[in-house]
């Protein structure tokens, strides 16, 4: 397997795990802080997902969906990204 695979399945574990942490998690921020994690990791997930596709095999079909998958993905790491700097300088105002 190569190293792009295997960090595929890294980034969809830590996906798992946050919304697992979001789902049974009772307070508002650290659900928010764990919902914007989990969309960076699925980010990064679809990202690397979408490299991989190109990478395996280079055929029309195969370059458009990694495309798409590659721009769903840098939206979804974008977007969570500003969203747990966000919720984290939340955090970090409430404990001062």
């Amino acid at each position: 397997m190569n190293s792009i695979a295997t960090i595929v399945i890294i980034s969809f574990l830590f996906f798992l795990f946050y919304v697992t942490k979001f789902f049974f998690t009772s307070e508002l921020l650290t659900k928010k802080i764990a919902g914007s994690r989990a969309r960076l990791t699925f980010g990064l997930f679809l990202l690397l997902y979408g490299i991989n596709q190109i990478v395996a095999k280079l055929e029309l079909i195969t370059i458009c969906v990694g495309i798409i998958f590659i721009l769903f993905g840098v939206a979804n790491l974008s977007r969570g990204y500003l969203q747990n700097k966000h919720y984290k300088a939340i955090e970090n105002k409430q404990t001062v």
